[in-house]
């Protein structure tokens, strides 16, 4: 449970909503994150561009990201 309540697509700016549509078309949903990160939309873009450009880099396998997300995961209460 987040302590600030994360900003709907409605209520975010116009240079936020695309992340939102990336969210549901990738997810089947918006990602609290992305609410939560549409108060401040140059930090969203960052946070948006991090998962990417780890996985270009080719320093993480992609076996060892998919573990270090369900740790991550767990460490927050996500169920799977």
């Amino acid at each position: 449970m987040t302590r600030i309540r994360p900003l709907t697509e409605e209520e975010a700016g116009p240079e936020s909503r695309h992340h939102f549509a990336k969210d549901r078309a990738a997810n089947g949903t918006v990602m609290p994150s992305t609410g939560l990160h549409a108060y401040c939309p140059p930090i969203l873009d960052a946070v948006k561009a991090l998962g990417p450009a780890i996985e270009q880099s080719g320093r993480v396998s992609r076996e060892l990201r998919c573990l270090l997300n369900v740790r991550a995961a767990s460490m927050v209460g996500c169920p799977f």
